[in-house]
């Protein structure tokens, strides 16, 4: 079995659909994953700005929020609301950035709404959340989301896979291997593909 960091930005359609796959390859027993986190806002300051004042932008609310069901529940509990805040947001069309949408989370994952408040009172939550970008930064030079990093974080790891839609279950595995097998190979630097016109990436903004 596989065991991964999975960093992940709430915002984002690309991450939202490869943690799709590597959540029904966790339920088949092929990858154990460890939630982290990533912040997409951070990502696109200028080099050496001060990250604070990205903890109330973009996806940085919910990223506090999720570090506190970390603190509160552990891996566990970020797979739960980020599984129910992401289908609010990239399957129900719901705004990320409304209340109401991260309360309904908290409610699906069965977690009290309150925590919403407390997680916009305590402020170290996101130096937890810059901890986990730092890391995948440190680990490989991560400037997006999706990024994995294999071996529980030690290992080589890279933006992506990308993917747009999930497979099913044999090929799921397939691409686990594949990909896994590529990011081993030190010696591999890039595959790319150009989105002009791929009908699932026209007009899709990278993340």
């Amino acid at each position: 079995m596989e065991k991964i960091d999975f960093h992940f930005d709430p915002i984002c359609p690309w991450a939202w659909l490869t943690s799709r796959w590597a959540f029904r390859l966790e339920e088949l027993g092929e990858l154990e994953v460890r939630w982290r986190f990533f912040s997409l806002a951070v990502a696109h300051l200028e080099e050496g700005a001060d990250p604070a004042p990205a903890a109330d932008s973009w996806g940085s609310p919910a990223l506090r929020l999720l570090a506190l069901a970390r603190r509160l529940e552990g891996n566990a509990g970020v797979a739960s609301l980020y599984t129910a805040i992401g289908t609010a947001v990239h399957e129900e069309g719901r705004a990320l950035r409304e209340d109401g949408t991260l309360a309904h989370a908290l409610d699906r994952a069965g977690m009290d709404p309150a925590l919403l408040g407390q997680s916009r009172g305590d402020r170290t939550l996101w130096d937890e959340v810059l901890a986990d970008h730092r890391a995948a930064v440190a680990a490989c030079e991560a400037f997006g989301v999706p990024t994995i990093i294999l071996d529980e974080g030690r290992g080589p790891g890279a933006f992506g896979p990308v993917i747009t839609r999930v497979p099913e279950d044999r090929e799921a595995v397939a691409l686990l291997r594949d990909t896994v097998r590529m990011l081993r190979r030190d010696y591999l630097f890039e595959i790319k593909r150009d989105r002009e016109g791929h009908p699932a990436l026209v007009g899709a903004t990278r993340s």
